[in-house]
């Protein structure tokens, strides 16, 4: 009997090295992960808090409340003619939202709900929260172990939607509350806050969510199983190993009946199966006998990592410097301006008659004073100070050419710079970079900000279709 992992007849107890013509068949096939109900509701849901986040917004009039800018109140509420209009608009999609998750409660009780939502979603067990232990620790730098097998969701998501499922009850009363004046004033004040509280934390993580699943491309199999309801394969066997297994086991248990029935399955059949496993993973006397490396002290585990920084420690990182620069320097980040700074010194000691006479170049050299003294000048001096230290550190300082294998270097070269170029200019006309602009007026809540960086994405995605070849 073969051992072929794509086979029905092996399973094994962990996650084993796939051959490339083994990972191939397992990215062909399809593993059906949610049901059709689950599905609608996952859209429904997301269309609701889409309409509702975007009006409930508007409503915020409040100038200790208010996140959102005048001109969009005055927009949305203009759009449905009047306030009130719009607030009973809110109420009716709310309470529509409201009805339709009671009808799903009550007739989906003993299949979705429990099967799906109890048994697999919130479902915490000793891995998962072994799993967010060791998670926060590789994080930190702190351990190398390997993350805990997992089910058909990871620690990660089930904690997030459990965090939905316990919040998702305070929002229902205290919308009831508001919208029908139940109970004394301090009561329906109270339930305000704790209602645009609970929405807040809820938006909160349903941004990481989207990003998460729409921008990392390890996770893309699980974004489009939210059309196709189906996953491959391969990617349930590297990222849900534990549900991987149940399914196969499934499989084989329903072929085992069926070899049964026909009788097809002989007692040598049965015999070698319970051997597989122990030749597929038994260790050799040789390595018995290995000798287990000496730990590194905790510099090297904290700095010394390979490659990159985890994008969760890096991206708290960059807030905290975002912060401190706010309160140590009165502005935040910036990058595009310096390189302005950098060209008006060079243009002003060629020609400083040209740069006086510019309105543009002009404003950089009046009063007498250098270009170049700026905290941005010296914020993007002490980047590449910084990325210069981390890639020696992490053993990255090398003479190399990032590109994909379907290109040569003069073509990478060429596109480089054709889109420092086109970067350049549209920093300049968007007024900031992903730095100046995306993060420190996003950290502001400025209302250009936020469209910016959503236009960053969406350009980011349509441009990565067009020059995919050129990395994969």
């Amino acid at each position: 009997m073969s051992t072929d992992i794509t086979s029905l007849d092996y399973i094994p107890e962990k996650p084993v090295p796939l051959t490339p013509e083994q990972a191939e068949a397992m990215a062909q096939k399809q593993i059906k992960k949610h049901h059709v109900a689950i599905i609608l509701l996952h859209w429904f849901n997301a269309i609701v808090w889409g309409i509702e986040a975007a009006t409930g917004a508007a409503l915020i009039t409040s100038q200790h409340f208010r996140f959102a800018p005048e001109w969009y109140i005055h927009m949305v509420s203009t759009f449905f003619g009047s306030r009130a209009n719009l607030l009973h608009f809110h109420i009716a999609v709310g309470l529509a939202w409201i009805f339709v998750f009671l009808v799903y409660g009550i007739f989906g009780a003993r299949t979705y709900l429990h099967r799906e939502v109890l048994e697999k979603e919130v479902a915490l067990d000793g891995d998962d929260f072994r799993w967010l232990w060791i998670r926060t620790l590789r994080l930190l730098g702190r351990t190398d172990e390997e993350l805990p097998l997992q089910g058909s969701y990871n620690a990660g998501q089930k904690m997030f939607a459990l965090a939905v499922y316990s919040l998702v009850p305070v929002i229902i009363v205290t919308g009831l509350i508001m919208v029908f004046h139940l109970g004394s004033t301090e009561l329906i004040r109270a339930a305000i806050v704790a209602h645009f509280a609970a929405v807040g934390l809820i938006v909160s993580g349903l941004m990481v969510h989207v990003y998460m699943a729409a921008v990392f491309p390890e996770e893309k199999p699980a974004f489009f199983s939210m059309f196709t309801g189906k996953v491959n394969a391969l990617f349930a066997y590297h990222h849900h190993f534990k549900w991987w297994r149940e399914y196969k086991e499934e499989e084989l248990a329903w072929k085992e009946s069926v070899r049964r029935q026909a009788g097809l399955l002989s007692k040598d059949d049965l015999m070698e199966e319970e051997t597989i496993e122990q030749d597929a993973t038994g260790a050799s006397a040789g390595e018995a006998g290995h000798e287990e490396p000496v730990p590194p002290g905790w510099f090297a585990r904290i700095f010394r990592q390979p490659g990159y920084w985890p994008p969760y420690a890096a991206g708290f990182g960059l807030g905290l410097t975002l912060l401190a620069t706010f309160v140590l320097m009165g502005e935040g980040l910036g990058a595009s301006s310096a390189f302005i700074r950098w060209t008006a010194f060079a243009l002003n000691a060629v020609a400083p008659g040209h740069v006086a006479a510019s309105d543009f170049w002009g404003r950089y050299v009046s009063g007498g004073q250098s270009p170049l003294i700026n905290f941005l000048v010296f914020e993007v001096i002490g980047v590449a100070i910084g990325g210069l230290v981390s890639g020696w550190l992490a053993g990255r300082v090398r003479l190399s050419v990032e590109k994909g294998p379907r290109i040569s270097n003069g073509r990478r070269y060429t596109f480089a710079l054709i889109g420092g170029i086109v970067t350049g200019v549209g920093a300049r006309l968007g007024r900031g970079c992903t730095s100046g602009q995306a993060l420190s007026g996003g950290a502001a809540l400025a209302a250009g900000s936020w469209v910016f960086m959503f236009a960053v994405f969406a350009a980011g995605f349509i441009g990565a279709i067009a020059v995919r070849r050129n990395w994969l």
